[in-house]
């Protein structure tokens, strides 16, 4: 499984917003807020949607990056 960290990392690697990662996988911006201040951990679900969402965003930028 992924954690919070490696989704965070992928996502600032990759230059996008958090904004953009947690409306993309359809999680509550105070549940992403509480989260990277550390005052509660994801669910496995919650995570799957974040990772789902990134390499969705990721796959998304690339294709747009190729093609300029």
């Amino acid at each position: 499984m992924t954690s919070f960290e490696e989704i965070e990392q992928g996502r600032a690697k990759a230059g996008i917003t958090r904004k953009a990662l947690y409306q993309a996988a359809g999680v509550n911006k105070e549940t992403w807020r509480r989260t990277v201040q550390g005052t509660t951990l994801p669910n496995t679900r919650t995570l799957n949607k974040l990772k789902a969402a990134l390499d969705r965003l990721v796959q998304q930028k690339d294709r747009n990056n190729g093609s300029a």
